[in-house]
């Protein structure tokens, strides 16, 4: 008990109770706030300590059962004494020898000689508890608190007992979907945990997603087959999502608005006429709950192009962005905040009939073109030549007419969004193909 003593003040909820108990066993103990880490503040006052030994207590536990009286067997005497509460092995009480800074260390693991006890103090969890859905996760409008505070943000209000650790600079804990967040943290989050460089992934979130699908139709031939064929994929996998049919909405912008409007869950998956979903894909992908709301673009197969990239693919919508969005943009899908996700889970039927392979490739061609003129890429370039390359007849001649299209309206964006809506591509079918029937 003759030791120096230094205590540190994390501001918590039992921080004068359990000062008080401190004081009682040390009147002398220096009482500081928590600014950076442990190792810091060991660092800071070792050398100045008259002892040969220094207590580095803390207000998050209560030590009015700690035996105080404590000394280190002679061949312990240059060791890290640390009694650690359950759950955390790197602390928050510490007895240090003098010849700490002999050791030019930065982790507590790395010391060479550390001697953990186990204590039954009672501990003070310090976490203000925020709650977030899928709707506002890293919305983050939240005001700074003391260093050394944390908060709880996870998608229910029940406190877990989590043991974080002060050792070294703060970290941001990922527990499946919660996050233990310092408030320091908060200047480096700008839309995403990911943001912040001090990750520490104690567990992944590994419980699967059952976001609604949306089956969206046009009044294509084969709607009604195809639709079949979702119905069984869902039921041979005794998959829960919700299947709705969203169907005969004018503009691809209106359709997915549609779909929104009728999603219950904050994502969906939509799933147009001319997608099958391969048969390993469970719609069951887990949302990453440390980034902000975003589309998830899925690659799909087209087969008779030899193609797999993001389009005619399943995507995964986030509701809120859909509503959000206005209805004349090129391309709906990469408006909003958006991720490709590069694995294939459905294959498109682009050539049915001679006007569903004629718009498809008309609307797609015309977009890649001119993406390629304003940045080109090879990938673009060789999906162009692949389109234009085809030998399957209604794909081959509207990527042929897209091209024609575009430099007949000189690259103007406006104009080209004209390809965003139905009745632009039926009108533009019926000039050049006034023999052939579409829908």
């Amino acid at each position: 008990m003759a030791f120096d003593c230094v205590c540190i003040d994390f501001k918590n909820e039992n921080s004068k109770r359990n000062i008080e108990n401190i004081k009682s066993s040390f009147p002398y103990a220096k009482v500081i706030p928590f600014v950076t880490s442990y190792k810091e503040i060991i660092n800071n006052f070792i050398e100045s300590s008259q002892t040969e030994y220094l207590w580095i207590l803390t207000s998050l536990c209560d030590y009015s059962k700690f035996d105080f009286d404590y000394i280190p067997e002679q061949y312990e005497k240059t060791q890290i004494h640390t009694w650690a509460v359950e759950g955390q092995k790197e602390g928050d009480t510490f007895l240090i020898h003098k010849s700490f800074t002999d050791q030019k260390i930065k982790f507590l693991r790395d010391y060479k000689d550390v001697n953990y006890h186990v204590t039954n103090c009672e501990y003070n969890f310090n976490y203000d508890i925020k709650t977030y859905d899928l709707t506002n996760n890293f919305d983050l409008k939240i005001e700074r608190q003391p260093n050394g505070k944390y908060f709880q943000y996870s998608e229910t209000e029940t406190q877990q007992k989590f043991f974080v650790s002060y050792w070294e600079d703060q970290k941001i804990y990922i527990v499946g979907k919660t996050f233990f967040i310092p408030y320091s943290a908060l200047p480096d989050i700008k839309e995403q945990v990911y943001d912040y460089s001090n990750l520490y992934e104690v567990s992944k979130n590994n419980e699967p997603d059952t976001f609604d699908i949306a089956y969206i139709s046009n009044g294509e031939p084969f709607e009604e087959s195809m639709f079949k064929k979702l119905q069984q994929h869902i039921q041979e996998n005794n998959l829960k999502n919700r299947l709705f049919w969203s169907r005969n909405v004018l503009g691809r912008s209106q359709a997915y608005k549609k779909a929104a409007e009728q999603s219950n869950t904050e994502y969906f998956y939509a799933v147009f006429a001319k997608s099958t979903p391969v048969d390993d894909f469970k719609f069951n992908y887990t949302v990453d709950r440390g980034k902000s709301k975003r589309h998830y673009i899925f690659h799909a197969r087209l087969k008779e192009l030899g193609l797999e990239y993001g389009t005619f693919n399943i995507n995964l919508y986030n509701r809120s962005l859909c509503l959000e969005t206005p209805d004349d943009v090129l391309d709906f899908t990469l408006h909003k905040k958006h991720e490709v996700v590069p694995i294939v889970i459905n294959e498109a039927l682009l050539s049915p009939d001679a006007y569903t392979g004629w718009k498809n490739a008309f609307r797609e061609v015309s977009k890649l073109i001119y993406w390629n003129r304003e940045k080109p890429t090879v990938e673009n370039t060789y999906r162009i030549k692949k389109w234009k390359s085809t030998n399957i007849e209604w794909l081959a001649r509207g990527a042929k007419d897209a091209e024609d299209f575009v430099y007949e309206i000189n690259f103007s964006y406006e104009k080209l969004k004209q390809t965003y809506t139905w009745d632009f591509c039926r009108s533009r079918f019926k000039s050049l193909y006034p023999n052939e029937t579409f829908y």
